[in-house]
């Protein structure tokens, strides 16, 4: 059975759904491009690989699972190349990104070299010593707090906090000059703002608007509903391409990138079931419970520190 809005509720709810659509490939293209520029990738590289990480995993899901349905006349072809709006999204997203990302990496490392140590604290070519080092994370929290994050997953975030500031220099200087230069201060507010909560929150809210608009779109084309609970996991893998693309350890493999998806898609599924048995499930319920499950296992992850499920041989890492 294919739902069709009958009122202007459920009228409501489909374009929200396409809004979310939008907005889960913007996010995912924005993260994946700027894992690509810190990889070192130009500006092709980076706009292929943003691209590929917002766009692929639906794209895959198209040959999975057909890319039309009859009963929606659809054309043939993937979901970007029938609409070249979600392609224009997507390139749109890596360019700004691309160019705005290293403006604010550069602002914010030379903030914390100019405004938190202070020039005069400098060394005469421009380096921090360390007790200019010292002497700001006892003044700044923040900028401490900046530094202990930025060395993830070099070293763990319980084993930074038991770590002096002397001692945290000292991991840092591992050429053992002594001396902190900018370029290596800039590193740290990179990986800073890599595994900071607000790139966990822009990846979370990707995975919760793209889980709507697969589960959505797969029981729009009339598949079966255990097929249709796996579609959110399928337009995940967008973020394994990027990994493997940068060379970074898989996402979906050791965060709860498919568990979350899987769950936030088989709840809409058996809600949406529920409400063609009669039940009261209004659509956009439907939805929004669907995306608060799927936050809701991101932010239970991310405050337990660890995966929410652990490998064969043993707890994840």
């Amino acid at each position: 059975v294919i739902e069709q809005p009958t009122n202007p509720t459920a009228s409501l709810a489909t374009r929200f759904v396409l809004l979310m659509d939008y907005v889960g490939i913007a996010l995912f293209t924005v993260v994946g491009t700027q894992v690509a520029g810190d990889a070192g990738f130009n500006l092709v590289g980076s706009t292929l690989v943003g691209c590929v990480a917002g766009l692929g995993g639906r794209s895959i899901s198209n040959v999975l699972y057909g890319s039309s349905s009859p009963l929606l006349n659809k054309l043939p072809g993937v979901f970007w190349a029938r609409n070249p709006l979600y392609l224009a999204i997507a390139l749109g997203s890596s360019l700004v990104t691309f160019f705005v990302w290293p403006v604010y990496c550069e602002k914010i490392s030379t903030y914390y070299l100019e405004t938190v140590i202070g020039k005069e604290n400098l060394e005469e070519d421009g380096n921090v010593g360390v007790e200019a080092f010292v002497e700001a994370c006892e003044r700044d929290e923040e900028f401490l707090n900046t530094i202990r994050i930025g060395m993830q997953p070099t070293v763990k975030m319980n084993e930074s906090r038991e770590m002096s500031a002397r001692e945290l220099f000292h991991q840092i200087d591992a050429d053992d000059s002594r001396t902190i230069c900018a370029n290596e201060l800039k590193s740290l507010v990179q990986e800073r703002v890599r595994n900071s909560w607000e790139m966990y929150a822009i990846d979370t809210a990707a995975l919760a608007s793209i889980t709507v608009g697969a589960v959505h779109g797969a029981i729009g084309m009339g598949l079966h509903p255990l097929v249709a609970a796996t579609s959110g996991i399928t337009f995940s893998l967008g973020g394994i391409l990027r990994d493997v693309f940068c060379g970074r350890d898989l996402a979906v493999a050791s965060q709860s990138y498919a568990f979350a998806t899987g769950a936030g898609s088989t709840v809409y599924v058996l809600t949406r079931e529920l409400a063609l048995r009669g039940y009261p499930m209004l659509a956009i319920f439907r939805i929004f419970l669907s995306m608060g499950t799927t936050v809701s296992l991101r932010y239970w992850e991310y405050v337990r520190g660890e995966p929410l499920i652990g490998s064969m041989h043993g707890r994840g890492t």
